[in-house]
């Protein structure tokens, strides 16, 4: 570990470090919960830390347990938002930053919003006058490359936080038919918002703290919010990347990783007679998971 730190004293020494660090969490872990446990209070302890939350990434999630998705995908898409995190970040740590913003789970983070985007463009083109719902919107980063927005004729965003709500709306009013929805998603499922109204119905995390019996009620009510050829997308992360132990021990990110069957069965409670087509991908490095799920028109 001390080699780690040293390391930081050598040009270009950000993605060797990254790559060594990964490696040694990852090995560590496949030692067992309890020897991992110890091994986390060290890490912890260790100068290694300090080094890595240099990095303003590490350092947002740590504090936060990942608790900041919105902040956080700013920081990787270097949105301008993202300035007074940046602000007294040494050397060292926007060394660091890009390096750790290109592992597997930041880089396929950064790549939501753009994937959504392509996703609304698409129902847009297909249907003037398209009515969407975001789900857990965010600060809805995806409406800055949706190129369509003129054929959208309401955009419905959702989100537990009125921080959120109102960064949103000050940035996209202007260009969108926004309207914002102040509710958890628990309170969605009870008490859908207009059912059959919705041409597409995003929801790009998935709740990582809901049993699995509330997630088949949350998807149940988002299906029945589609009008006729409406479109249905759930995402998450994927299977457990090499730097999973490292956001575990150095970021306090603990992610749900889904899988197919997991996927799938959050689906199982569909009316079959309602559903045009089903299908399950993950993007292009298989980070992350996507559900796409058409109703019958």
């Amino acid at each position: 570990m001390d080699a780690l730190v040293e390391l930081a004293w050598e040009p270009g020494w950000a993605p060797l470090f990254l790559q060594r660090l990964v490696s040694i969490c990852e090995t560590l872990r496949k030692q067992g919960d309890v020897a991992w446990a110890d091994a986390v209070a060290q890490l912890r302890a260790h100068p290694v830390r300090r080094l890595i939350h240099e990095d303003p990434v590490s350092a947002l999630t740590y504090v936060t347990a990942g608790r900041d998705p919105c902040r956080l995908l700013d920081l990787l898409d270097h949105h301008p938002a993202a300035a007074p995190l940046l602000q007294g970040s040494s050397r060292a740590g926007m060394d660091l930053m890009a390096a750790v913003s290109e592992l597997g789970f930041f880089a396929a983070q950064r790549g939501i919003p753009r994937y959504l985007a392509r996703i609304v463009d698409t129902v847009a083109d297909q249907k003037n006058g398209a009515e969407i719902l975001t789900l857990s919107a965010g600060y809805l980063r995806e409406a800055g490359y949706v190129t369509q927005e003129k054929r959208i004729a309401r955009w419905v965003a959702q989100d537990a936080s009125r921080e959120a709500l109102q960064v949103l709306r000050h940035d996209l009013h202007a260009r969108l038919p926004l309207r914002t929805l102040h509710c958890g998603l628990p309170h969605f499922a009870r008490r859908p918002y207009q059912r059959g109204a919705f041409d597409l119905i995003t929801l790009a995390s998935l709740p990582e703290d809901q049993p699995a019996h509330r997630l088949r009620e949350l998807v149940e009510a988002s299906f029945d919010a589609l009008k006729p050829g409406g479109l249905l997308l759930l995402g998450s992360p994927a299977a457990a990347p090499p730097e999973a132990a490292l956001l575990e021990a150095l970021m306090r990110l603990t992610p749900r990783w889904r899988g197919p069957e997991e996927i799938s069965g959050l689906l199982a409670g569909l009316p079959a007679a309602k559903v045009a087509r089903r299908r399950i991908v993950t993007d292009g490095q298989g980070r992350r998971i996507y559900a796409l799920v058409s109703r019958v028109g």
